[in-house]
This record gives C-alpha cells, sequence and structure tokens, in this order.
C-alpha cells in the first residue's frame, strides 16, 4: 500500500503528545470532590461487579450460560446449605452470587420494579423452590434431543426460558438480601444502601433511606459504609465527623477512603493542617490496595512521581521523582481498567518516555484499552487516528478507514483537535471522496472551540491541502515520535 503524502505534518497537530491534563470532577453526591477538580472516584459498581451490583460482558454472559446456571443440581445444593445453615456470610455469599448470575437491573430497568415489588411488599417466606433441573426450555429431564441443531423457535424458547430462569433468580437474591438486611447483617444493609441510591432493583432513589441502611451497617463496622456515610457528613458539611469515619474506613485498607484523606492532607482541606507527607502515606495505601472498583489512586500516584501532577506543587524531598516507580504504578492502573492510565501507556510506548521503548503495537493496545474504558473526552480516539493515518514502519501500514472512523468517533465528543482532523480529511479525501464543503464545516466548528490550526487555514494563513506533499508528512510523524515529547498527560 502506497501511503498518501502530506500526513505526518497535520497528524502532528491532533497527536497526543501536546495535551494538557484533564481534570475529570466528581461531584460530592458521588463519593466526594474538591475545588482542585477530583479527590476519590466514585466506586465503579458499574463497572466490575461487586455488591448490588453485576457487571456486563460478552465473556460474563457465555460464562454464565455455562456456569452453574445450567447446572441445576450444583446451584440446588448451593440453596440447599444456604436455607439450612444459620451462617450469615454463606448466605449473603449466596444471594450475591444470584445476582451475578440473575437478571441485571439498571435504574431504567423495566424488569426490575415487579422482581423489587415481589420481594419487599411481600412478608418474608421461603425463597423461590429451585427450578428443575432439567433442561431449561422446560423439557424433561431425559435424554438430550438427536437434534443436531435447534431450530429458530427451539432457540426462541431456550432464550426465553433462560430469560425466565435469570428473572427468577434475581428475586431469590433481593428476598436474601432483604431477609439479611433486616436481620442485622452489615454488608446486606449496604448493599441496600446502594440499591435505594443508585435507584436499582425497582428502587427509587431516596438519599434519606439510602442514608440510613449505611449508617446501620456502619455500625456493624463494615468499611464501605463507614466512607459512605462520612461523604454524606461531608456534604453536609460536618468535616470533624467525616474525618473520623474515613479515618474508621481506611482503618480497614477501604480504598477511596484512604484516597479521599489522602487529598485532604495533600491540599489542607475540612480544616486539617497541610500535610503532604501524611497525604502521600494515605495515596500509597490507596494506590497499593486499589481495585478495578477504585482505579485511579495508582494512576495519581505515578503522576506525582512522574512530575506530571499539575495540580500541587510537592518538594521533590516528599516524594523524589522515579519514572520508573511512575511506570509500574501506571501499568497498575491501567490493568485495573483505568481509562487515563490505558492512555498514559499508549502516550508512553508511542514516544518512548518513561523509559519505555517505542512500540507501536502496544501503544495501540493500550488507546484501544482506554477507548473501551469510555474515553469521554475522545483522546484516545483521536490518538488512534493519528496511528492508522501514518502507519508504522516495518509494523504495519496506515488504514484510512480506520483513521477517519477513529477521528469522526472523537468529532462527536467535541474534540476540537478531531475537529479540525475531520476537515483535513475531507479536504484532502482521507478515506471518502474530497468535499471542500464538508471540509470548511469541520474547520468552522474546530475554530469556533479554539483550535488554532483551523483558525489558520480559515484565515487563509495556511493553504489548502492536497495528497502531494504526504510523504514528508509520514516522516515528520515518525520524528515526532522518536523525540520523546515527555508532554503526554491526560486527567
Amino acid at each position: 500500500m502506497t501511503v498518501p503524502g502530506n500526513r505526518l505534518m497535520h497528524r502532528q497537530s491532533w497527536s497526543p503528545n501536546t495535551f494538557e491534563p484533564l481534570d475529570v470532577p466528581f461531584s460530592i453526591s458521588n463519593n466526594g470532590n474538591n475545588n482542585n477538580g477530583y479527590l476519590t472516584p466514585p466506586r465503579r459498581l458499574n463497572s466490575s461487579p461487586g455488591p448490588g451490583r453485576r457487571g456486563h460482558s460478552k465473556q460474563n454472559s457465555v460464562a454464565t450460560s455455562v456456569s452453574l446456571l445450567t447446572d441445576q443440581a450444583i446451584l440446588g445444593k448451593y440453596r440447599d446449605a444456604a436455607n439450612k445453615t444459620n451462617d450469615t456470610n454463606l448466605q449473603l455469599s449466596y444471594a450475591k452470587y444470584l445476582l451475578e448470575i440473575g437478571e441485571p437491573s439498571s435504574p431504567t430497568s423495566p424488569t426490575s420494579s415487579t422482581a423489587t415489588a415481589t420481594a419487599t411488599t411481600e412478608p418474608l417466606q421461603s425463597p423461590p423452590p429451585p427450578m428443575s433441573s432439567g433442561p431449561m426450555n422446560g423439557g424433561g429431564g431425559g435424554p438430550p434431543s438427536q437434534c443436531s441443531s435447534p431450530t429458530p423457535y427451539q432457540q426462541q424458547d431456550d432464550t426465553a426460558a433462560e430469560m425466565s430462569g435469570k428473572k427468577k433468580l434475581t428475586q431469590e437474591a433481593i428476598y436474601w438480601i432483604d431477609r439479611l438486611a433486616k436481620e442485622g447483617q452489615p454488608e446486606a444493609q449496604f448493599i441496600r444502601g446502594i440499591w435505594y441510591e443508585e435507584g436499582l432493583y425497582g428502587n427509587k432513589k431516596n438519599a434519606d433511606k439510602a442514608l440510613r441502611c449505611f449508617q446501620s451497617a456502619s455500625k456493624g463496622d463494615f468499611a464501605a459504609a463507614h466512607y459512605k456515610v462520612g461523604c454524606y457528613c461531608e456534604k453536609r458539611k460536618d468535616n470533624n465527623k467525616a474525618v473520623v469515619l474515613y479515618k474508621k474506613a481506611a482503618t480497614h485498607n477501604d480504598v477511596p477512603a484512604n484516597h479521599r484523606l489522602a487529598m485532604v492532607y495533600l491540599y489542607g482541606e475540612m480544616g486539617q493542617s497541610k500535610n503532604m507527607k501524611m497525604g502521600l502515606q494515605y495515596l500509597k495505601r490507596a494506590a497499593s490496595f486499589a481495585t478495578e472498583a477504585a482505579p485511579m489512586a495508582p494512576y495519581v500516584l505515578g503522576q506525582i512521581l512522574a512530575r506530571e501532577y499539575k495540580q500541587l506543587a510537592i518538594p521533590d524531598d516528599i516524594a523524589f521523582p522515579d519514572d520508573g516507580e511512575a511506570l509500574e504504578w501506571f501499568k497498575k492502573a491501567a490493568d485495573l481498567g483505568h481509562g487515563p492510565a490505558n492512555f498514559k501507556l499508549g502516550c508512553c510506548y508511542e514516544y518512548g518516555t518513561l523509559g519505555c521503548t517505542i512500540d507501536p503495537f502496544l501503544s495501540i493496545q493500550y488507546y484501544e484499552r482506554a477507548v473501551q474504558a469510555g474515553d469521554p473526552t475522545g483522546e484516545a480516539e483521536m490518538a488512534l487516528s493519528g496511528w492508522y493515518l501514518s502507519g508504522a514502519e516495518n509494523c504495519f501500514e496506515a488504514d484510512d478507514a480506520a483513521a477517519f472512523q477513529y477521528a469522526a468517533k472523537a468529532a462527536e465528543k467535541q474534540l476540537p483537535k478531531a475537529q479540525y482532523a475531520m476537515g483535513y480529511y475531507y479536504e484532502v479525501g482521507i478515506s471518502v471522496p474530497s468535499d471542500l464543503g464538508k471540509a470548511m464545516e469541520f474547520y468552522k466548528l474546530a475554530a469556533a472551540n479554539g483550535n488554532k490550526e483551523a483558525q489558520a487555514r480559515l484565515s487563509g494563513q495556511t493553504s489548502g491541502f492536497d495528497k502531494s506533499g504526504h510523504k514528508n508528512s509520514i516522516r515528520r510523524i515518525s520524528h515526532g515520535r522518536n523525540a520523546k515529547d515527555n508532554n503526554c498527560s491526560i486527567m
């Protein structure tokens, strides 16, 4: 494939090595925030399976279809054990498992209200009886059919039966959570609080009911509940009580509590004296115990050690710069699914920073993981567009269609450099026929959002673009990567 000419020069204007750190604010209602942009990220219960919430993935669905859900005998034994024991921990474990394999809930789920109404309005009774150990399509326990493949009607019956089975499992889980919460099991009370806070399983959002559940769980010394109640206290300006609760949660290695205390002492907030050394101790604890539900602390610690944390000047004698250690913390955050950490590593392997060797494949892999994590600003998508625009020598050739598609996605998120890139693609004819009218529309959008290249193009300071000079631009992109620009950072 022959790569069309003048790309590299224009790809550089939207390459990620020019990024400024992006502050991602978190509202106090979602676990706390301050005027510096962010403190402790909210628990991402929707992104990884957790108490009272389940994540979604194709892999999860496949696992469900071949898991205990299809082995009714084993599920029945688990149910029998929960019914016969007085061990509330085993019963809670069973309820949480049912939530994992049952029908998912969301604040707008039409089926969740029915399930919860049954579980919360009727008197406590025995959980639903075990489902038949026969096939899920409602057939008996006889030998399997000799038919080599099911008909479409059989497949529809199987799907309907499976969904009905999942709904029953969810109803059973709700029964157990309600029962255990009323019996005073702290984690079950916490789960009920999450349901009220987020409006799950048919419960209307109700902050007062959520707080009461969290307070009950806190009395039972459940760490996450200490943190939740602390957040409500901080929101209501009861800072002294909030700090006490955060510290109580932190002693149980609660990640968000340690992260919040780190910011309290780094910035001197909530009536506490600034103590950077103590703040970094809490931050390192949060980073060490970080989870998929709270992956941000190692990323922040990596920024500090890489001297990329711009929100606060931290003396070297408090946090000595160390690129190698910073890279390890970035990798930990990335492995936990943190989008900005994956983006950062994409930059490292594109430009050879923090001791990384330039590796186009690793760079693209991390950028793609950043996109999968959400990429709300479109920066990772724009970085991928740049890679596919230029290609990588001895690795892969340019892919105009992929470059255009990623830029289009980023432009939809109002990223100025992506809007400029779309204008360039339409003007030159990258993956689409050349269309100067469309190009000018995107240039105007980019210019209105402050993009200087677009402003220069519209004012006539730069001449029009065509395919004649793309090869020189490709060389400039490669040279830019080899320059190892260290300014790639995102927050």
